[in-house]
């Protein structure tokens, strides 16, 4: 081994200038040395293992007859209030039902006035 005179440390600026090409090939080098040294940290201070996971432990499970007797009694709640909404929604209106009533003495009118066609002859209306 060669030993190198001590310099002195001083707060002089060091000029690190070199060709790009030798840069590139220096950071090559680096990166290509990575792994290797990833590999021997790894040797010299190996990770601890992790700990043993805890042994599970048996226990009895009593189903809860009580809690699912009160989930499916608010389920059935919660779809009959579902039902009737919905069939109120679709429950017509008084309006609606004149409307209808309206439209059918109208539709019932002009059939009488009109003279009876070919397929209602055929049918044996007419």
């Amino acid at each position: 081994m060669s030993e190198l005179p001590a310099q002195p440390i001083e707060d002089v600026p060091v000029d690190l200038s070199m060709p790009r090409e030798e840069a590139e090939a220096l950071l090559l080098a680096v990166d290509a040395l990575r792994p290797l040294l990833e590999r021997v940290r790894g040797e010299i201070a190996p990770e601890p293992d992790p700990a043993p996971a805890p042994a599970p432990v048996a226990m009895l499970v009593v189903p809860d007859h009580e809690d699912a007797l009160r989930r499916a009694t608010w389920l059935a709640r919660e779809s009959l209030r579902e039902a009737r909404s919905a069939l109120d929604e679709r429950r017509p209106t008084a309006e609606r039902r004149r409307a209808w009533q309206e439209a059918a003495r109208r539709s019932v009118a002009s059939a009488a006035n009109r003279p009876p066609t070919a397929a209602g002859r055929r049918n044996g209306s007419g």
